[in-house]
């Protein structure tokens, strides 16, 4: 179990954090009044806010109050990367069921809220969780989140796909550890993972191909690359004064990234490869909308945790390409999803056997 760097949290809070959060833009007017209005006090349009916080502050407040406030401090929804693995098994939707559930009634249990629904060839379990942040103000530690933990058949077995983080990549291989058990049988699980090819040139390569030769697409533009050089190991009897200046990220953004003379010559340096890339790309066939992609690997030295996502479309309307981005509709992610899944696993294929050849 991970330590935590903050906590505990104040058992509390007292009348300066309810001063400090009604000051807040996150809490509208419409809820200071709801609050003033249960103790049947009437507030004014032109009192200022200062004046009322400190006054409410100066009141007692319960439980209801501090949820109240807090609900208006919790953090704002957003998509995260989506990462996914192949797990070959002549299981089925109906081989899985039961182990899915009795992990379902676990979450349940724990205090969790599982939503479990089919169409088709996907499974999906919709995972809503708390986590406590001990670094913000005591009404708005604990924070609401929700995921995903998807899976879709194919011929082997399934596509497993989940919410990048912590709690569900945890959560995901706890439920396969329960369908290895319920089946007897060893899952084979296939991850989009660079860790056994050790050449730079390779590594970014990967990024290079996955943006320029996604099939069905036509590259438009490299937004954002990221590169990354990592410590290098010190024997502890030498001086490490350099590895106290090293800089092991550097981030590019703009316009045509991916063609900079910074980039290159970066990249020249053996020691830096790419980690992390955001590039824009149109459809071949269907509307002809703009894709705005995001792939990474979490851990940058071992290039292992490979994660990406739809950030956006750029719809084509109108006989021209909108310059306002849009949310992605769940169709054009589950084919983002599926084109970038298989591309990345065929580069993973190709790239290691060429570093086998390089390592003849």
């Amino acid at each position: 179990m991970s330590k935590k760097e903050h906590g505990p949290s104040l058992y509390y809070a007292t009348d300066k954090n309810v001063f400090d959060a009604l000051n807040l833009h996150k809490v509208d007017n419409p809820t200071v009044m709801e609050l003033f209005q249960g103790r049947n006090i009437i507030v004014g349009k032109k009192n200022s806010r200062e004046e009322l916080a400190r006054h409410f502050s100066r009141l007692t407040h319960d439980y209801y109050d501090h949820k109240i406030i807090a609900n208006r401090l919790g953090i704002s929804p957003r998509r995260e990367r989506v990462t996914s693995m192949d797990v070959v098994t002549e299981e089925g939707f109906d081989d899985i069921k039961v182990s899915i559930e009795e992990y379902k009634k676990e979450l349940e249990d724990s205090g969790e809220v599982v939503h479990v629904t089919r169409d088709g060839d996907s499974l999906s379990l919709n995972i809503q969780y708390s986590t406590i942040d001990y670094k913000k103000n005591e009404l708005s530690q604990v924070q609401v989140r929700d995921g995903t933990i998807e899976f879709v058949k194919t011929d082997n077995g399934f596509t497993v796909r989940n919410t990048e983080n912590e709690h569900l990549t945890g959560a995901r291989d706890t439920l396969l550890g329960k369908i290895e058990k319920g089946s007897e049988k060893t899952l084979e699980k296939i991850e989009v993972s660079l860790a056994d090819i050790t050449s730079h040139k390779l590594r970014s390569k990967f990024f290079h191909e996955l943006m320029l030769n996604l099939p069905g697409y036509t590259f438009k533009d490299a937004t954002s690359v990221y590169v990354y050089k990592a410590i290098p190991e010190v024997d502890e009897e030498d001086d490490a004064t350099d590895v106290d200046t090293h800089i092991d990220r550097i981030a590019l953004r703009g316009k045509g990234v991916s063609r900079s003379e910074i980039l290159n010559d970066l990249l020249d340096d053996e020691d830096f490869y790419i980690i992390k890339v955001g590039w824009k790309t149109k459809e071949d066939l269907g509307s002809g909308h703009i894709y705005d992609i995001e792939a990474t690997f979490t851990n940058p030295k071992d290039c292992v945790g490979f994660s990406f996502i739809l950030n956006g479309v750029f719809p084509y309307e109108d006989g021209k390409i909108s310059s306002k981005r849009r949310s992605p509709m769940k169709a054009e992610i589950t084919s983002i999803s599926h084109d970038v899944e298989a591309k990345s696993r065929e580069l993973v294929r190709v790239l290691r056997m060429e570093s086998e050849k390089e390592n003849e």
